[in-house]
């Protein structure tokens, strides 16, 4: 007798939903993701116990009549595609015709639908893969799907499960980001008969992110929404003071479908370079849209991975619409009184009024030369803290400062460390390190043809370097070189530093090159000579601003904040830190209890 057997029907469909069906979410995605390929603008979803005890998935979709009812429990039927072809234009959520027999499969599935044509609709009841019974019965027009004792016949996996509490949480995140994929869809989750989570379906987006992540993330949120060639993007991106430590708040959906994409997450991110802390990643919801035939969405079993025809033009083209979102919006942080929690619909109609700006683009509110700021005009010497010395205001014309940086006036320090400045609507605390920092970095940054050039040493300073570190410095001689640095060998594993970059101070050039070397030894690998670059100017910034218990005089401060004024991203230093944050007015008489 030969090895090789034919599984029966059943054995097939329990191997089929292990692959699709993981745990209580893996059942509400394709029952949801069903109801909106059917064109419902309603979608309920009710719990017991996480679902494992009990899952409830009703729409107001287009229904089924009795044979197709009996035919979606079938393996490979769907209403998605007819033939091979269409796999390369795939526009619905679902396709593969796996997901209510693979659900049924290992539960006890009864289902109740109509079509809006019918009078009646049909029920029917399945258990284990079989169809128990087919009824006529009365019911609403779309479709209601009930789940019980799930992997009730697989105990391995039900044993694997984890609590009530931790399978509601898989569920509610999956109803989150269903909500903000399709805001034109009313969303409700219950759990154990208490709702904890209710969209209107009325289409707007940051309405939903308010609902979901409170209304203090939907303010720091920017709209971004383009379109080049075959490709559009539309969406919110957080400021750069809302981050998490994980990427477990970046929502992506292409074609309408939530995907998981590293390429797509790393492109949106290089957006927001020398604007982030490291070990911190933005927040955002993008959706992609660009032409069916242009994705490939059959790489997944549980379809949340795809490949694009030209990812490179894509990732191209979002970070472009990203970086200038988020270079062409105002990126202070406000710093606000501890507010009581807000619940969904329970949000003033003051404060939703004011989250609901980043609906359209903000308006300039200031006039950046209106006291017409020192800055540092061609021919004058400068301090070696790039600063001082600038003492000519100048006029509107010859200022190059952005249109949306604060109209601010310095009027002191404290702690000879943070300039206190008033503006039109507010007090403003400006670190002055960090902002000296950014003036640096892109002054540095913007002189490429002088970047290679070296300013050699009048007392060579020797390094004692560890055998690894010498090593890596002889066979990475070049680019070190190309930096600026002037290293000769002084026997051993001994070296002479004899020139650093221009710009680099000779009291620091030994710390500064021995800083990179330790970079270099960490990235190697991985790192580009740009990038490395980049890291010795970061280096050189922060080594070169002004230090915190620095006093300065009232021409210093308006000088530093014209200069960074000038800068592209004035509001970040370049590790990502803030520049400055703000205190509103109306914030400062609530502190005063003036308003209540």
């Amino acid at each position: 007798m030969g090895k090789i057997i034919l599984l029966d029907e059943h054995t097939a469909n329990k191997i089929a939903a292990g692959e699709v069906v993981e745990r209580p979410a893996s059942v509400v995605k394709e029952l949801v993701e069903n109801a909106i390929d059917a064109g419902s603008s309603r979608i309920e979803v009710s719990i017991i116990d996480g679902g494992l005890t009990e899952i409830v998935v009703s729409d107001n979709g287009s229904g089924m009549d009795t044979v197709d009812a009996r035919l979606a429990f079938e393996r490979h039927a769907t209403s998605k595609i007819r033939y091979a072809g269409d796999l390369e234009r795939i526009q619905t959520l679902g396709f593969r015709g796996e997901a209510l027999p693979s659900i049924a499969a290992v539960s006890r599935v009864s289902l109740k639908t109509r079509t809006r044509e019918s009078v009646s609709g049909t029920e029917l009841v399945i258990e284990g893969g079989k169809i128990l019974n087919v009824d006529e019965a009365g019911c609403p027009a779309g479709t209601i799907v009930k789940v019980n004792r799930l992997f009730y016949n697989m105990p391995a996996r039900k044993k694997h499960l984890k609590g009530p509490t931790t399978e509601a949480g898989h569920i509610s995140e999956l109803l989150n980001r269903f909500a903000m994929g399709y805001p034109y869809v009313s969303f409700q989750l219950k759990s154990n008969g208490l709702v904890v989570l209710k969209t209107s379906g009325n289409g707007s987006l940051l309405e939903c992110i308010h609902n979901i992540y409170g209304a203090g993330t939907a303010r720091e949120m920017l709209a971004v929404e383009a379109e080049k060639g075959d490709f559009s993007i539309f969406g919110y991106i957080g400021k750069p003071s809302v981050t998490r430590a994980a990427r477990n708040h970046q929502i992506l959906f292409v074609n309408g479908r939530y995907v998981r994409s590293r390429l797509i997450s790393e492109c949106i991110e290089k957006a927001y370079h020398t604007m982030l802390m490291t070990g911190r990643h933005p927040v955002f919801i993008i959706n992609v849209n660009t032409r069916a035939e242009d994705v490939d969405v059959n790489v997944h079993p549980a379809k949340q991975e795809v490949r694009f025809a030209d990812v490179r033009a894509l990732q191209d083209f979002i970070t472009e619409r990203v970086a200038a979102v988020l270079t062409g919006n105002r990126l202070i942080p406000a710093v606000e009184a501890p507010a009581r929690k807000t619940y969904a619909g329970d949000l003033r109609q003051e404060e939703w009024k004011s989250a609901r700006v980043f609906e359209k683009p903000q308006q300039d509110l200031y006039n950046a030369n209106a006291f017409g700021l020192p800055g540092q005009p061609d021919g004058v010497s400068s301090t070696p803290d790039g600063i001082s010395g600038a003492t000519e205001p100048v006029s509107p014309d010859q200022q190059g400062a952005r249109a949306d940086f604060p109209d601010i006036r310095p009027i002191g320090q404290i702690d000879c460390t943070y300039i206190v400045a008033q503006g039109a609507d507010g007090l403003y605390l400006i670190d002055q390190h960090a902002a000296h920092e950014r003036v640096l970095y892109e002054s540095y940054m913007n002189r490429s043809d002088r970047a290679a050039a070296s300013e050699i040493l009048l007392f060579p300073e020797t390094l004692e370097l560890t055998h690894q570190e010498a090593q890596l410095l002889n066979d990475n001689i070049d680019t070190i070189t190309d930096l600026g640095f002037l290293v000769e060998h002084f026997g051993g594993d001994s070296f002479l530093l004899r020139g650093v970059p221009a710009g680099v101070s000779n009291a620091l050039g030994k710390e500064i090159f021995l800083d990179l070397l330790d970079y270099f030894s960490q990235n190697r690998y991985k790192i580009t000579g740009k990038a490395l670059r980049e890291h010795l100017i970061i280096t050189m910034a922060c080594k070169n601003a002004i230090k915190a218990n620095h006093k300065l005089g009232l021409p210093e401060m308006e000088s530093l904040l014209a200069r960074l004024a000038d800068t592209t991203c004035p509001y970040t230093c370049p590790h990502g830190r803030p520049t400055m944050v703000h205190f509103s007015g109306y914030e400062l008489e609530k502190r005063f209890k003036r308003v209540l």
